[in-house]
């Protein structure tokens, strides 16, 4: 049986449990994701025929290292396209009204369980996500998701963020399917899984390339941060002094990836002198991210998030009353970005920690400033003597030196810019 007809092969009847969420072994490859693999529910993560067509269709390209996304695209809208014809005739399935939640169910469905215990009340907030990402895939082709932004996962960060009121977590989980048709961010996705086989369904410990083109170093120079360590060997059978580097995701005591920024590192006009380009460096390395955290998620059977640290030694919450019109310009689009990342990427903080803070009378402007609304009850201030309580939720060999671990400090401690009201991305 082909790939294309096992996908579309009926379910037998007896479903499975609810909330299976990766219990298979990952694909041989990277690049040929089952849909039912990255379904929380046993289900195809995709249920109209032509979703299904398309997603086997890709997989399929995958497989033989083609990037065919804008070609799949253009061939499933032609309208002498025989799949096209043969799903149109598939009925949408009967409209389901939002489901509504008790406080007392809220507060179960935030607590962080294992997919593997998720049960009837997940399963409400998930049929109904489904169907408003399906009708809204029916009416427009072009915002068809990835597989993992098509994932029960990726739905349900968007049920947490909005306090799981559905109908408000759909509208947002659609719009972020229209951004990221009008910024790409599926072919920077195609690349990045393409780039990095071995971590993303191959097992691997660390990833093969972050970095994509030279405008992506241009950006971490000028807003550097640090989640990973590279590790370096000789190539087995090489040329001798032949290196093999891969970057290892940070992580904290539970498996969430771990994220450290500093501010005032931030150099806003170099930022500015990168325009659009560093808008274009930016996403693509938020889109890495939430693949890691997803791919994580799929190892440990449960949503990953990020434990950001954010040093503020060195931040000003007033700015330079003289600051160029290049310096105010970069920093209006770190903001810019912010807000794109915020609404596009949700429910991905674990914790925010903030180390080195100033006085306590200027800790709730800090935060209003750093940390957005949805976010702020996960914040955590510290000032210099932050290293104790750090060190309980992350250990010291995933923390560099400055920090009080055993790993090199990154490039945000070499500088010190001014950057005004910057806010997380998250």
């Amino acid at each position: 049986m082909s790939l294309y007809q096992r996908l579309l092969k009926p379910k037998p009847p007896a479903r499975k449990p609810v909330a299976l969420l990766f219990e298979k072994a990952p694909p041989a490859s990277a690049n040929a994701y089952d849909p039912e693999w990255l379904s929380l529910s046993g289900r195809p993560p995709l249920a109209p025929a032509l979703e299904l067509e398309r997603c086997a269709t890709v997989i399929q390209a995958r497989s033989r290292g083609v990037m065919a996304r804008q070609q799949l695209e253009r061939q499933f809208e032609t309208d002498d396209s025989p799949r096209r014809t043969a799903s149109a005739a598939a009925a949408p399935a009967a409209t389901m009204d939002e489901p509504s939640f008790t406080e007392a169910e809220v507060a179960a469905l935030r607590t962080l369980t294992p997919f593997a215990e998720w049960g009837e009340l997940h399963e409400r907030g998930l049929a109904y996500m489904r169907q408003q990402r399906d009708a809204a895939i029916r009416t427009n082709a072009s915002l068809a998701p990835s597989a993992e932004m098509a994932s029960d996962l990726r739905l349900w960060r968007f049920l947490v963020a909005t306090s799981f009121r559905a109908a408000e977590a759909a509208k947002m989980y659609v719009e972020a399917l229209a951004w990221r048709a009008e910024r790409r961010i599926d072919a920077m996705r195609d690349a990045l899984v393409e780039a990095n086989p071995a971590f993303f369904g191959g097992g691997a410990a660390g990833l093969e390339m972050l970095h994509m083109h030279a405008v992506d170093t241009l950006m971490m120079e000028a807003r550097p941060r640090t989640w990973y360590q590279a590790r370096h060997w000789e190539a087995a059978g090489g040329e001798k002094g032949s290196a093999v580097t891969r970057y290892e995701p940070l992580l904290d005591k539970g498996g969430n990836l771990v994220y450290i920024e500093v501010p005032s590192a931030v150099d806003a006009a170099a930022v500015c002198e990168m325009q659009a380009e560093y808008i274009e460096a930016e996403l693509r390395a938020h889109e890495l991210l939430q693949l890691v955290i997803d791919e994580l998620s799929r190892r440990q059977g449960r949503m990953c998030l990020i434990f950001r640290v954010l040093d503020l030694h060195g931040f000003s919450l007033s700015g330079s009353l003289f600051a160029s019109a290049e310096v105010k310009r970069g920093e209006a689009l770190v903001k810019q970005v912010g807000k794109e990342v915020k609404d596009g990427y949700p429910t991905t903080t674990f914790k925010n920690f903030l180390i080195n803070a100033p006085a306590a009378s200027f800790a709730g402007p800090v935060v209003a400033a750093l940390v957005p609304k949805r976010s702020r009850d996960k914040t955590v201030i510290k000032g210099a003597d932050y290293a104790s309580e750090l060190h309980k939720w992350v250990d010291p060999a995933n923390l560099p030196r400055k920090l009080g671990g055993t790993l090199d400090d990154g490039l945000q401690w070499t500088g010190t810019k001014s950057f005004k009201n910057q806010e997380l991305d998250c």
